[in-house]
């Protein structure tokens, strides 16, 4: 997996997320962000590995009804100013 194809990945988890919102939150969506943060961290991208992984656990905890949507909504904008400036570097650790 290439940082571009991650990237792809990521905006369309971003895009469902923004469009259904927290409350409606898809099956399956918390085990592929996991899955993304383990490639993340082979292609070397901590920053990006943290940001995905404080989403899926604000995620898990909306679902278990111990956090708010609004947690998820901080760390999903995060994650997309993130995935933004991720466009067109190669080295993510300049992020």
């Amino acid at each position: 997996m290439t940082v571009e194809f991650l990237r792809s990945e990521l905006k369309k988890i971003i895009h469902v997320l923004t469009t259904s919102g927290f409350g409606n939150i898809e099956p399956g969506l918390v085990e592929r962000l996991d899955k993304i943060s383990i490639v993340s961290d082979r292609l070397g991208m901590k920053e990006g590995k943290r940001l995905i992984e404080n989403l899926s656990g604000a995620m898990k905890s909306i679902l278990e009804g111990k956090a708010g949507a609004e947690s998820g909504k901080v760390r999903l904008m995060a994650l997309d100013f993130y995935v933004e400036k991720l466009a067109g570097h190669d080295d993510t650790e300049d992020l």
